[in-house]
């Protein structure tokens, strides 16, 4: 039987904040003998050198490679003509440096098997990898990439043909693999489900640390939420169904953990509604307080949904994690979050559109101690099964079983 050393290729990763990286980073990080990567010192969102990578990797369990950059940066809102074309003759450029640097990569360490962690940006790679070694390459999905229409119907057929030429494909929920099935019509007994874990070691021993204090926080009920604010995650949603919540329990106050382009619009609707007293955009918490502010939590809310141009929720790692903390969540019913909640078991499924629907959610754990209390010892319970270690163990069965060329079993993996 096969012990598959796989090199994950992406285009930019840790210390860079983001799920896909987060994902990866934990996978490797609980079996650094099966797993390496490659990535970019650039970070082309802010076109930029990625700060302090030198130190992370130096820290890292497992080995690290980088290039100057693995895609173009990303063109501004406007672009011209010159940068359209700059940036196309500088992506055939990198191309081939990309191709001989994860060529060389994979014989230098002693891969038998890569991973391709971005989809629109190196799906390329899959058949020029496998004509140049002749190997196994296999794509790691999160979801909006497949929910989300490619930018023209040309790019739309490049993921379609990157798919169908791939190994294997890992979705990160069932949401997602089914999507992949229908929207490009790859077999099912060619994707693994394979949902996110938890990092156990924050979670094992019950959070208690007192977090709220140094946060500005009160003793009175807590909603939490947190996340990237972007549209999709539903935090303008939340603050709209917030006075409902407070007609019910005027002592509650809800803070939201997180940064991004919302930002403002959430400022808006906090002064427009009147709400500020009870509520607080707390932006960037360290990791180390975290797990104790999931756990000081009454419940964690974050009520997303789909947008019209198809982005979703992938997973929604944060429910998971709160969960691991004991807190029950309030999810939308949309994305891969129904993975993530167990709709009436470790917290509630919710239309992420329907302010109505989000109050009345927030107000029936708020108010029904014993239900929230069964839904919380549930939630951990539950949370403290989805670890990385044992998802790390599935992934390399999996690719194990890619390398034997043993059937894979599509109704096999976890959710």
């Amino acid at each position: 039987m096969s012990d598959a050393k796989c090199l994950i290729v992406t285009t930019h990763y840790k210390p860079l904040v983001g799920g896909a990286q987060a994902v990866y980073d934990a996978l490797a990080d609980k079996a650094p003998g099966n797993f390496g990567v490659l990535t970019g010192k650039r970070d082309f969102v802010r076109r930029n050198e990625v700060s302090s990578w030198q130190a992370f990797d130096e820290s890292a369990k497992y080995p690290i490679t980088r290039i100057e950059r693995l895609r173009p940066d990303m063109l501004g809102d406007k672009p011209n003509i010159a940068s359209r074309l700059s940036s196309h003759f500088s992506a055939r450029k990198i191309r081939h440096e990309v191709l001989d640097a994860v060529v060389k990569s994979y014989k230098e360490g002693g891969y038998n098997i890569v991973c391709i962690g971005a989809l629109d940006a190196l799906g390329w790679l899959v058949e020029a990898l496998q004509e140049a070694l002749g190997i196994k390459v296999i794509l790691y999905t999160h979801g909006e990439e497949i929910s989300q229409t490619a930018y023209n119907e040309r790019a739309e057929k490049a993921r379609e043909r990157y798919l169908s030429q791939a190994d294997g494909v890992i979705a990160v929920s069932s949401f997602t693999s089914a999507l992949i099935e229908k929207k490009y019509g790859v077999p099912k007994d060619k994707i693994k489900c394979l949902g996110n874990g938890v990092n156990l070691e924050k979670f094992r021993a019950r959070p208690t640390e007192n977090v709220r204090v140094p946060l500005g926080l009160s003793a009175g009920p807590l909603v939490l939420s947190v996340g990237r604010l972007v549209e999709r995650k539903g935090f303008d949603q939340l603050l709209r169904a917030w006075p409902n919540v407070l007609t019910v329990v005027p002592e509650a106050q809800l803070a939201i953990v997180g940064s991004g382009p919302q930002e403002d619009e959430l400022v808006a609707i906090i002064d427009e509604l009147g709400i500020s007293k009870s509520v607080q955009l707390l932006g960037h918490v360290s990791d180390g307080q975290l797990p104790s502010l999931y756990a000081s939590a009454d419940v964690f809310a974050m009520p997303n949904r789909t947008l019209p141009d198809g982005d979703t929720e992938g997973f929604g790692l944060v429910f998971l994690e709160a969960a691991a903390a004991g807190t029950p969540s309030i999810a939308g019913r949309a994305g891969g979050a129904v993975d993530a909640v167990l709709d009436g078991k470790t917290g509630l499924l919710v239309d992420g559109t329907d302010i109505g629907a989000i109050s009345f959610a927030v107000t029936e754990f708020l108010t029904n101690e014993v239900r929230c209390g069964e839904m919380a010892d549930a939630a951990r319970a539950h949370a403290l099964t989805q670890g990385w270690e044992d998802k790390a163990s599935e992934l390399i069965a999996y690719m194990n079983g890619l390398l034997d060329g043993v059937e894979h079993n599509a109704d096999e993996g976890t959710p």
